[in-house]
C-alpha cells in the first residue's frame, strides 16, 4: 500500500483534470456550433416531423410546431385555428415567439413570426441553446385579442 500523495503529484492530477474538462467542453461547443449551422431554415412546412404542441385561447386553437426539438437553431411554426363562432376582422394579428429556461435563468428575446399563409406564422430560427425544460411563449396581438400562451418543451439533447 502506498503512502500519502505528494502535493506536486496532487497538483499535476488537478491540472490534468482541468485540461481534460477544457478539451471536452471545447469539443462539445464545436459540435453544437456545427449542428446549429446545418439546421434547415427553408420556408417549407414544418408539420412533417418535429414536435407539435397544442393550446388554446378563447379565440383560437393554437398549434406550435418545433421543427427540430434539440439544442441549436430551430424553425417554429404557429397555426391558429379560429374557434367555432369566432369572427376575425381587420388585419392579421401579430404573433411573437420567445422562450425561457427558468431553471438556468435564460430568456430569449421576442421573435416576430412572419405570416406564411392564412392563420400560419413562422420564425425561421429560434435559438434553444441548452438542454432543460423550456417554456415557449407565444403572444397573439390584434383583431381584438391580446393572448399569451406558454408551451412546455423539454430538450434532452
Amino acid at each position: 500500500m502506498s503512502g500519502p500523495m505528494s502535493p506536486s503529484r496532487r497538483r499535476r492530477l488537478r491540472m490534468g483534470a482541468v485540461l481534460l474538462a477544457t478539451v471536452l467542453f471545447t469539443v462539445l461547443a464545436l459540435r453544437l456550433m456545427v449542428s446549429s449551422g446545418t439546421t434547415d431554415s427553408s420556408s417549407g412546412d414544418t408539420t412533417s416531423g418535429g414536435t407539435t404542441l397544442t393550446g388554446g385561447t378563447t379565440h383560437d386553437v393554437v398549434a406550435l410546431t418545433i421543427a427540430s426539438p434539440k439544442t441549436g437553431m430551430t424553425a417554429v411554426e404557429v397555426r391558429l385555428t379560429p374557434r367555432e363562432g369566432t369572427k376575425t376582422t381587420g388585419s392579421a394579428p401579430v404573433v411573437t415567439v420567445s422562450g425561457v429556461l427558468p431553471t438556468m435563468g435564460h430568456a430569449l428575446p421576442d421573435y416576430t413570426a412572419v405570416r406564411t399563409a392564412s392563420n400560419r406564422y413562422r420564425v425561421a430560427s429560434l435559438p434553444l441553446m441548452m438542454t432543460g425544460r423550456w417554456e415557449i411563449l407565444v403572444d397573439i396581438d390584434g383583431q381584438g385579442r391580446d393572448d399569451h400562451l406558454v408551451f412546455p418543451l423539454t430538450l434532452t439533447r
